[in-house]
């Protein structure tokens, strides 16, 4: 597989990622809204209106503005390697390399709010701490899940750009 290959294969896995947070994002609102109606005041359940509706709004949010940059560097970066192939790949190597190490301290934050949630969720005292403890635990694996996808696509791309010849 060319260059051009590899890019348009990852920016399009990176597409449907932001296809998927949108998506994802909306659900999560519609579940918060459907929490804050249906659950009762000091519920669990309503313990996790908070979480779910973040994990809403950064999906609903985020999303969007994913798809917008993909979809921009699809139809630019195709250009950039006609022109100048050694030129994109010396300009792309660093991006993604900026890219590839962020991945280790999003892997720890996932991480921290999974402990904190398991730990709400069994001494949280109260049913809406273990309903927050809950969130957090559902927002700690859903981070690792998209992440752990995204990050093994950056590192089989990276990889890739910095084979020369390729």
């Amino acid at each position: 597989m060319d260059l051009l290959n590899h890019m348009t294969e990852y920016y399009k896995g990176e597409r449907l990622g932001a296809i998927c947070y949108t998506v994802g994002g909306i659900v999560f609102l519609l579940l918060a809204f459907a929490i804050w109606k249906v659950a009762e005041p000091g519920t669990i359940t309503r313990g996790m209106l908070v979480p779910v509706a973040i994990v809403g709004l950064l999906g609903a949010g985020a999303g969007p503005l994913l798809l917008r940059s993909n979809n921009q560097r699809l139809e630019q970066f195709p250009k950039e390697i006609s022109v100048d192939a050694a030129a994109f790949r010396a300009k792309e190597v660093p991006r993604m390399n900026g890219v590839h190490k962020t991945w280790l301290p999003l892997k720890i934050a996932w991480t921290v709010l999974l402990i904190a949630g398991v730990c709400l969720a069994f001494m949280g005292g109260t049913p809406i701490w273990k309903g927050v403890g809950l969130g957090l635990m559902l927002i700690g694996t859903i981070g690792h899940t998209v992440d752990g996808i995204a990050s093994e696509r950056s590192r089989i791309y990276l990889e890739q750009l910095t084979i020369t010849g390729r």
